[in-house]
């Protein structure tokens, strides 16, 4: 089956799952702590798990997003612009659709995050990501303090202000 077939029906049934009672109270549904999980860098195809993850201190944050969501497309740019109020944080863009969507929506709309030590981006090609980390829709954003352990998680919009603290927090 066509990989731009697979996807969309994936994201129909993720559409389907989140509008039912079990996920509902997605505060009981969101980890705790970081889960276990592969992806794959995007710029060399590594693969990357839980071990790989920064051990410098500072939050670790998931943006799980799609290429073609407008909202994803807005918190990238935000992220983009207040880099320099975000220096002090790991900053892990996740994504499941194809490399070039991925490479192409980082370059539109991350421009400035490209090649910052700090962030890096991830394809899910596994499909991992929304078993693992149970998010409701597109943008989710998940914040772990250093520890690996769950201090925020939000999906859909947040107003910049409100962003950078909670990711900062």
């Amino acid at each position: 089956m066509n990989y731009k077939i697979k996807t969309t029906l994936y994201l129909i049934i993720l559409l389907f799952a989140t509008k039912s009672d079990i996920y509902a109270q997605k505060s009981n549904q969101v980890p705790k702590d970081i889960p276990e999980f592969t992806f794959y860098t995007v710029e060399k195809d590594a693969a990357f798990t839980r071990n790989n993850l920064a051990n410098n201190g500072k939050n670790i944050v998931f943006l799980f997003f799609d290429p073609g969501c407008s909202h994803c497309q807005q918190e990238a740019r935000l992220l983009g612009k207040n880099y320099n109020k975000l220096k002090n944080i790991n900053l892990y863009f996740v994504a499941m659709q194809e490399k070039n969507l991925i490479n192409a929506f980082i370059a539109m709309y991350a421009g400035e995050l490209k090649g910052k030590k700090n962030v890096v981006v991830l394809h899910d090609k596994n499909y991992e990501f929304i078993g693992k980390f149970k998010p409701t829709r597109y943008p989710a954003t998940f914040v772990f303090g250093a520890d690996k352990k769950l201090k925020a998680y939000w999906d859909g919009d947040k107003s910049e202000q409100d962003m950078i603290n909670t990711i900062n927090k």
